[in-house]
């Protein structure tokens, strides 16, 4: 069976669901709508599916609106819905997703004068282009759903082990945890073994206040290339600096350099970091391919656990595991995963670290064309091609695929290539509102 609308947005997370509540905000009330993706999951995908209160947002809930002109809409929501929690709080990462799914069943509610928003219960599985520039999606339920425009909004799907298959032995595999958000792998795991998470980022943290709330009595080991654990955010934020840096000035090397004085001679360093969020996507366009490169080999990781930080109270509860030493953090690569008498034999830089169970905390991959089977049908029909560094799909600066003439478009972490900095709420919302703009216009032409 094939269905017809003019927009389908493709994807069950945040982009996905802001894109559309903006879009029914701006289109004609004569467009139709099509949100195609799992319903229980819609607005919530990896980040807000959790049920944990440990799972807190790493973003203060006044700077936490759905939408871009509404600083406040998440706020006041909270107090509408007699949650006690002021702008500077950092609430639990499923009390947002309820937020969010709120705002998408009120707008379902409200249709009078407005833009008609269906729910696909569906995944997306392949497309093909069709004669007068639209897509023709072939769905997990087997119908098919004909598009005049559509956004892709898939996010990104957790990275692998960093490991060669190899390199692993195969006694050892039904105690690797490789996607830790799809299964309850801690129900699995022994009270007082060992457990060791790769990886040392946000991912690891969750996972880590996870096994303490399920009364793991047990240590936890912690690696990663770096050893870098995210920073802490402040239970008082201070005021953002003024830009220290100015994009198409300098070499990347000159421009960290000069962050890092600026930090330096600041009382609080991330009053420095916060002041370039509104010229980060500037800097990143603003260097070459091979600055951008570079700052990927090289700097990203320091960047990255200045930029997303956790939470006071979590940073603090990981401090204090960190103190007694139950929570171990390790310097190195992982090099292999052997079986012994005691479980899993881990060679970290040439370090053996034993386990009765390992999980994947590498985060999110970088999103790639062959991160799914409909980015690689687009792909092979030529409709999408990858970023030239790798990082998500080519999109011009409105996060248009270049061949597609305004038809076809990329939110979210599949944009990150041309925006970098692209995979929080702030940033997202605001692409959300202007993209919105853009496709509500061409369903007007």
């Amino acid at each position: 069976m094939r269905k017809d609308t003019d927009v389908a947005i493709i994807g069950s997370g945040f982009s996905a669901v802001a894109l559309a509540l903006n879009l029914i905000e701006l289109a004609p009330p004569t467009a139709r709508v099509s949100l195609v993706g799992a319903r229980e999951r819609q607005g919530r995908g990896i980040a807000y599916v959790t049920t944990a209160d440990c799972h807190r947002l790493n973003v203060p809930a006044g700077r936490m609106s759905l939408f871009a002109d509404r600083p406040a809409h998440f706020t006041h929501w909270l107090v509408e819905n007699g949650h006690a929690a002021t702008a500077d709080d950092f609430v639990p990462r499923g009390l947002y997703g309820d937020y969010v799914g709120d705002c998408l069943d009120a707008a379902l509610k409200r249709t009078a004068n407005r833009a008609v928003l269906t729910l696909v219960d569906a995944e997306a599985l392949h497309a093909q282009a069709l004669a007068d520039g639209g897509l023709l999606f072939q769905l997990s339920d087997g119908s098919e759903l004909a598009a005049g425009i559509s956004a892709l909004c898939t996010g990104a799907g957790t990275g692998r082990l960093p490991l060669p298959d190899e390199a692993i032995a195969e006694e050892v595999r039904p105690f690797i945890v490789q996607n830790p958000w799809m299964e309850p792998w801690w129900d699995r795991m022994p009270e007082d073994g060992d457990v060791l998470f790769v990886g040392t980022g946000l991912t690891m943290v969750d996972q880590c206040l996870l096994l303490v709330r399920n009364g793991f009595r047990g240590r936890f080991h912690a690696v990663s290339r770096n050893g870098l654990l995210p920073e802490a955010h402040l239970g008082h934020r201070a005021d953002p600096l003024p830009p220290v840096l100015e994009p198409g000035r300098g070499e990347v090397s000159d421009m960290l350099a000069t962050l890092r004085a600026a930090a330096t001679a600041t009382p609080d360093w991330r009053a420095a970091m916060d002041g370039l969020r509104p010229i980060t996507q500037q800097l990143w366009k603003s260097w070459t391919p091979g600055q951008q490169r570079r700052f990927l080999r090289h700097a990203a990781p320091f960047w990255n656990v200045h930029r997303h930080r956790m939470a006071p109270a979590v940073a603090a509860e990981i401090a204090t595991l960190r103190e007694t030493g139950r929570l171990v953090v390790h310097r190195g690569g992982l090099q292999a995963l052997k079986s012994e008498e005691k479980g899993i034999a881990a060679t970290v830089q040439g370090k053996v670290l034993s386990a009765a169970m390992v999980v994947n905390c590498t985060g999110f991959e970088r999103c790639t064309v062959t991160a799914s089977p409909l980015l690689s049908s687009l792909a092979a029909q030529g409709i999408v091609e990858p970023d030239p560094i790798g990082l998500g799909i080519a999109v011009d600066d409105n996060s248009a695929v270049p061949v597609s003439e305004g038809r076809l478009y990329a939110l979210g972490p599949l944009t990150a290539g041309r925006h970098f900095e692209i995979t929080a709420v702030p940033d997202i919302r605001v692409q959300a509102r202007a993209v919105a703009g853009r496709i509500a216009a061409g369903v007007a032409a």
